[in-house]
């Protein structure tokens, strides 16, 4: 699971929704994101693939992915596929305690699948609209949100449904910590101690379920994310802070060895695109 390989998907806001009605849906690429994602599937016929299971169906569903899930969704183009596909910010789902809203079944788990009665789905679509017109309110978007995982959780939790295991959840909340501490040193050790795993087994399932090494994955990303940052102007200092490097010196000299010129190079070499 290298994600430098794959498709990233971001989104500004913390909470967002699409309804789409298509002659089926063509996916060829495996893509992921940092956030929650939950497809309300209404109907069509469908496949979709994660990196551990394929799943085809013609009936409705609802898929929560939880982040660092590399995922596709196919749909044979000779039906209509309509669905509603809501983005999530982790951070957001802190604003309620467990008691209102428990995800601890996602701990072994990268997805769940709930399968809805005729019911429980036009409940459900009517949570998905109320999340289309009031998603721009943070507090309401978040409402309407929990709502609808909450219902979607209850189905699950009632036997129609099933969690797709990973063998490596933990390393998904490493990922997100990485993600969400890049300008920190970021030590193994210090990770050990925050995921109370030795050392080598850290290491081992880091590039089991990752597809590299720790040290080259965050090289890879800081690497990454300092070039998006220079082009879109932010200056070497800043950009070579907010990646983690606490010199200059030794940014400029990283960057020169990854990518084969001089941060100030590339700068004059993007502007003049």
């Amino acid at each position: 699971m290298n994600l430098n390989s794959y498709i990233k998907e971001t989104f500004t806001t913390p909470v967002g929704i699409s309804k789409l009605s298509t002659n089926g849906n063509k996916q060829p690429y495996l893509h992921w994101h940092p956030h929650y994602e939950m497809l309300v599937i209404v109907s069509g016929s469908y496949t979709l693939t994660s990196h551990t299971f394929n799943y085809t169906s013609d009936r409705p569903a609802v898929f929560i992915h939880r982040p660092f899930c590399l995922h596709k969704l196919n749909s044979p183009t000779d039906g209509i596929y309509v669905r509603y596909i809501i983005h999530i910010d982790k951070n957001l789902l802190s604003m309620f305690s467990p008691q209102l809203l428990d995800m601890s079944c996602f701990a072994d788990a990268a997805v769940l699948r709930a399968d809805p009665n005729a019911a429980e789905l036009s409940e459900l679509v009517g949570l998905c609209e109320s999340i289309k017109l009031h998603g721009g309110d943070k507090t309401a978007g978040a409402l309407y949100c929990a709502l609808a995982l909450h219902k979607t959780l209850g189905i699950f939790e009632s036997g129609r449904g099933e969690l797709f295991a990973t063998r490596y959840s933990y390393i998904q909340d490493v990922l997100q910590y990485i993600t969400d501490n890049l300008s920190e040193p970021l030590t193994i050790d210090e990770l050990c101690r925050r995921f109370g795993v030795g050392h080598t087994k850290l290491s081992s399932d880091f590039k089991s379920a990752v597809g590299t090494t720790y040290k080259k994955y965050v090289c890879d990303l800081r690497q990454s994310r300092a070039r998006e940052l220079l082009e879109s102007g932010a200056g070497i200092i800043d950009a070579s802070l907010e990646v983690g490097y606490s010199s200059e010196a030794h940014f400029i000299k990283a960057f020169r060895e990854y990518w084969g010129e001089t941060p100030g190079r590339f700068i004059n070499t993007a502007r003049r695109r």
